[in-house]
């Protein structure tokens, strides 16, 4: 009996080391799984705090209403009469009137260049320049905006957009007035030879040369507009070269004939005979 209940015993005590085990196998399972759960909340952290800014990370995409006090001018100095080339600084200039009561602060200007049928497609985002200047009341100042367009855009129209950000200095309060939005035709670098358009040309005027050419064949004009280009071009150098030296002093002096040099020429042959 003794000897059953040690075998018991020890029966009891690897049944109670397996349960152990699988316990222990079932708590690290557990502790692996929380610990993946806090890594995952962890990653997704970061993602939803870079979610915020990403809303505002451009002007431009949302854009506040104009203030109702704000005047606006606009002039490109340099090209004033529509299309703006390519490949070069461009200067805007914007006039900025406060025909308010508070004093506002122009903090910055933005532009885009967007599709023309579409106009909330935006193909290029200009640089947002940053100024920071407080107009008061009734006051008027300008501001200087660069840009420059892409040498690829050139040959299109695109809608192009400009819009000042100002500030309530009172109220705090956003506001935007888009001072440009027109379509604007985009030309070629100035001073940049365009050898498409050149070869263009040069092929054009060979085709007419040769239809002009064949033309004169087929109707038998040829000949005869060869000989009168001769004539032309031709006739007048061989015909100085004939008379040049073929003639004496009379024949060379004859067109002085009526005018005081003959005069004073027969006199002198006069006083020689003599």
């Amino acid at each position: 009996q003794h000897a059953d209940a040690t075998v018991c015993d020890s029966r009891s005590s690897r049944v109670f080391s397996l349960a152990m085990a699988r316990v222990s196998y079932a708590a690290a399972g557990l502790l692996c799984l929380a610990l993946l759960a806090g890594s995952a909340a962890a990653e997704d952290a970061p993602v939803e705090a870079a979610a915020e800014p990403a809303a505002r990370r451009y002007l431009l995409t949302n854009i506040p209403e104009a203030n109702d006090d704000i005047d606006t001018v606009h002039i490109f100095p340099d090209y004033p009469e529509g299309g703006l080339p390519s490949g070069q600084s461009l200067k805007l200039l914007l006039g900025f009137r406060n025909n308010g009561e508070s004093p506002v602060n122009v903090t910055n200007i933005a532009g885009s260049v967007n599709n023309p049928q579409q106009h909330s497609q935006y193909i290029v985002n200009f640089t947002v320049a940053e100024y920071k200047t407080v107009v008061g009341p009734g006051k008027e100042a300008s501001f200087e905006y660069t840009f420059s367009l892409d040498p690829q855009l050139a040959g299109h129209e695109y809608a192009v957009a400009f819009t000042a950000f100002y500030q309530d200095d009172v109220e705090k309060e956003m506001y935007a007035s888009t001072f440009f939005n027109s379509t604007v035709a985009v030309l070629d670098p100035v001073g940049v030879f365009d050898s498409q358009t050149a070869f263009m040309y040069l092929a054009l005027l060979g085709a007419v040369v040769v239809l002009a050419h064949f033309g004169l064949v087929a109707s038998g004009l040829h000949p005869a507009v060869k000989s009168a280009l001769k004539k032309v071009f031709g006739g007048g150098a061989k015909k100085s070269k004939t008379e040049k030296g073929t003639g004496g002093d009379h024949d060379s002096n004859e067109w002085l004939e009526g005018t005081s040099w003959t005069t004073h020429g027969k006199v002198g042959k006069s006083r020689k005979n003599k």
